[in-house]
């Protein structure tokens, strides 16, 4: 049994035919919420960082990069588009009395 709770990035990617898929990568494991949800926040403004600076030169240009607070982490979006998703996941199974 996992113990902890997960930091999860759940990322868009477009091809070069346009499609998008999505891929998935742990950014760290982590005793405390508070500590995996601090992790995904940085993560989060990290990457918003990055892409304010690819603005710059970035063809078509994005209008808005923007952080959202979630339930369950931080979403990063270009314009209305969910790019990247830093996700809290909690690896302890919930315990039922009786069962």
């Amino acid at each position: 049994m996992k113990t902890g709770f997960s930091v999860l990035r759940f990322g868009l990617q477009r091809a070069q035919d346009g499609t998008c898929s999505q891929n998935v990568q742990q950014c760290g494991e982590f005793e405390s919420v508070e500590r995996a949800f601090t992790t995904a926040r940085q993560e989060a403004i990290r990457e918003w960082q990055e892409a304010c600076k690819m603005q710059e030169v970035a063809t078509p240009k994005i209008r808005k990069i923007e952080i959202k607070d979630t339930e369950w982490g931080y979403d990063l979006k270009h314009d209305h588009l969910v790019v990247a998703r830093f996700w809290v996941h909690d690896g302890r199974p919930a315990e039922l009395a009786g069962f």
